[in-house]
């Protein structure tokens, strides 16, 4: 195995324009709070949500990044409902920053032009995001 990728401390802030585009993709993808519900029907806040993507970046710090070896995939393992509402913030955060139109995260992670940069910078970007644009609690019964 080959050594990890040592993560650099500084980490580009995510810009107000791409916060907002995110925002725009995200009321034309989904109806309702069905983005911050997760599979088993449960809601998850956007604070839980960025918590678990600010983990992510503290286990890269730890662990180190390798692409298709430890990567997305091993930083976001979690709580399903708590992993897929992340991994949809990520994919509106990636798609907003790019123009595509729809995106999987574990697979952008492991595009061999990638740099760990840029991971911790869609890390970072997808915590903004579901901070200021997530559910703030359970919705009621």
């Amino acid at each position: 195995m080959t050594a990890l990728t040592p993560v650099p401390a500084a980490l580009e802030a995510p810009t107000e324009d791409l916060l907002r585009r995110a925002a725009e993709l995200e009321v034309l993808w989904y109806v309702g709070p069905r983005m911050w519900c997760g599979p088993s029907g449960e809601p998850v806040s956007g604070l839980q949500v960025a918590e678990h993507l600010e983990a992510a970046l503290d286990v890269l710090g730890q662990e180190g990044w390798e692409p298709g070896s430890f990567g997305l995939w091993e930083v976001l393992a979690g709580p399903v409902d708590l992993t897929s509402v992340s991994t949809r913030v990520l994919e509106l955060v990636i798609c907003a920053r790019s123009g595509a139109v729809a995106a999987e995260p574990g697979l952008w992670d492991r595009n061999t032009a990638r740099t760990l940069g840029q991971v911790r910078a869609l890390l970072l970007a997808g915590a903004a995001y579901a901070r200021r644009h997530g559910t703030t609690a359970a919705w009621p019964a």
